[in-house]
C-alpha cells in the first residue's frame, strides 16, 4: 500500500488525538500534559526524540544526508470555550480556538505511519512539536538552541475556518503578515468631572490617539501596500466623576514589508507626540521589534511539493487563498531554510480565536496526507 493512501486507516485514531489535545488545551509555554502526551506515543511506536524545555518535544526518524523538518504548533488560547461539544474543554478559560489541536493531531498520526515505513526513507525526518505560537516566541526559541541547524527544509499547516472544508492552498511568495506589538502610556492629570480646565484628560487624550493613529494605514502608507494597525485594547479610569489621569492603549502592527513597519513606527512616534502637546500629557509609546518576520513560502519548495501533491489530491481540491495578515512564527524557520507552509479549509461557521470555533474533523486525514506528501520530498 501507498504510505500516503494509509492516512485513510488512521482516521479514527487521528480524531481521537485531537479530541485529547482539544480537551486539555494549555497555554503557551506551559503544555506540559500535551508534550507528556506525545512523548508517550513516540516513545511507545519506538521513534526516538528529545525533550525541550520547558515544553515541545522533536521526534528524529530515518536517516540520510538530508534532513526534512515537519512542525505543528501545539498551544491553546485564554478563551471561554462555547461549542459544547461532547469533548470540550475541561480547563476552564483555556481553549484550541485556532486549530493547534489539529495540526497536533495530524503530525503525531503522520509519525505513526512514518514509523511503519521508516526503512524506505531516504533522509531524515524531524518531527518538530512546537509550544507558544500564540506568543510568537516558540520558533524563536527553537531555533536558539541549534537543534534544526541540521534541516535543510522545513514544512507546516494551518487549518482555517474561513476557508472551504478540505481545500488545500499552497502558493509561493507572501502568504502571512510581520507583526509587532506595542503599547502606549498616558500620564494626565485626574481631577473632578466638574472641573476639566484643572485637569489633563488622558480619556480625551486616548480616544484622539485611537481615532488619529488608524489615519496613518489611509493617508501614509501606499494603498498597494497591506498594512492593518489595530488597538486591541484601552484602559482608562476610575469612576464615572473622576476625570482620568492615566490611560493605556494597546495593539499590533501587520505588515509585509520592513520599509512600510519603520513608516508606521514613525508616524506613530510623530502622532503621539503631536498628543501630547496638543493635550499637555506625557505620553510613552513602546513599539516592540517584530516578533517574526512576514511567513514568505519558497517558490522551488513549492513546486517540489508540488509535484507530488498534486498525484495525491484532485486538482480541484487547490484554491487560490489571498495573503493573510494573522501572524504566524513559522515565518522564523523561514527566514533561516527553505520550506513552505499551507492552508487547509477546516468548514465552520466561527473564526478562528472565536469562542465556537470548531472545524470538521474530516480534514484530519487531508492534513496527514500534506504531512506525509511534505515528508516525501
Amino acid at each position: 500500500m501507498d504510505i500516503i493512501a494509509e492516512a485513510e486507516s488512521i482516521e479514527e485514531e487521528v480524531v481521537s488525538f485531537r479530541r485529547e489535545f482539544h480537551q486539555y488545551p494549555e497555554v503557551s509555554g506551559h503544555e506540559v500534559m500535551t508534550t507528556e502526551y506525545i512523548r508517550e506515543h513516540l516513545e511507545k511506536w519506538g521513534i526516538s526524540y528529545r525533550l525541550m524545555e520547558p515544553t515541545g518535544i522533536i521526534g528524529v526518524l530515518g536517516s540520510g544526508s538530508s534532513t526534512t523538518a515537519l512542525r505543528a504548533d501545539m498551544d491553546a488560547l485564554e478563551i471561554r470555550e462555547e461549542t459544547e461539544l461532547s469533548f470540550q474543554s475541561q480547563n476552564t478559560g483555556c481553549m484550541h480556538a485556532c486549530g493547534h489541536d489539529g495540526h497536533t493531531a495530524v503530525l503525531l498520526a503522520a509519525a505513526k505511519i512514518l514509523k511503519e515505513h521508516e526503512d524506505e526513507l531516504d533522509h531524515r525526518i524531524m518531527l518538530v512539536f512546537q509550544p507558544a505560537e500564540e506568543t510568537a516566541q516558540g520558533a524563536a526559541d527553537l531555533l536558539e538552541t541549534g537543534i534544526l541547524n541540521q534541516a535543510d527544509k522545513i514544512f507546516g499547516l494551518h487549518i482555517f475556518s474561513g476557508i472551504e472544508k478540505g481545500k488545500i492552498s499552497l502558493e509561493p511568495g507572501a502568504r502571512m503578515a510581520a507583526t509587532n506589538w506595542f503599547s502606549i502610556r498616558i500620564g494626565g492629570k485626574s481631577g473632578h468631572a466638574g472641573k476639566p480646565q484643572e485637569c489633563v484628560d488622558a480619556v480625551v487624550t486616548a480616544a484622539s490617539l485611537a481615532m488619529n493613529l488608524q489615519t496613518i494605514i489611509s493617508r501614509s502608507i501606499n494603498p498597494l501596500e497591506s498594512a492593518v494597525l489595530t488597538i486591541g485594547r484601552m484602559e482608562a479610569g476610575t469612576a464615572r466623576n473622576i476625570i482620568a489621569g492615566e490611560a493605556v492603549l494597546e495593539g499590533t502592527v501587520r505588515t509585509f514589508s520592513r520599509e512600510v513597519q519603520e513608516k508606521i513606527r514613525e508616524r506613530m512616534e510623530e502622532i503621539t507626540a503631536a498628543a501630547a502637546q496638543m493635550f499637555h500629557a506625557e505620553i510613552s509609546l513602546d513599539f516592540q521589534p517584530a516578533s517574526h518576520p512576514a511567513l514568505w513560502n519558497d517558490e522551488d519548495a513549492v513546486k517540489e511539493v508540488m509535484k507530488k501533491a498534486v498525484t495525491v489530491f484532485p486538482k480541484k481540491d487547490f484554491v487560490h487563498v489571498p495573503p493573510m495578515m494573522l501572524g504566524e512564527d513559522f515565518a522564523n524557520y523561514l527566514n533561516e531554510m527553505k520550506g513552505c507552509f499551507a492552508f487547509i479549509g477546516g468548514g465552520g461557521k466561527y473564526p478562528n480565536h472565536h469562542g465556537m470555533f470548531d472545524f470538521d474533523e474530516d480534514v484530519l486525514v487531508q492534513g496527514v496526507k500534506l504531512m506525509l506528501v511534505f515528508a516525501s520530498v
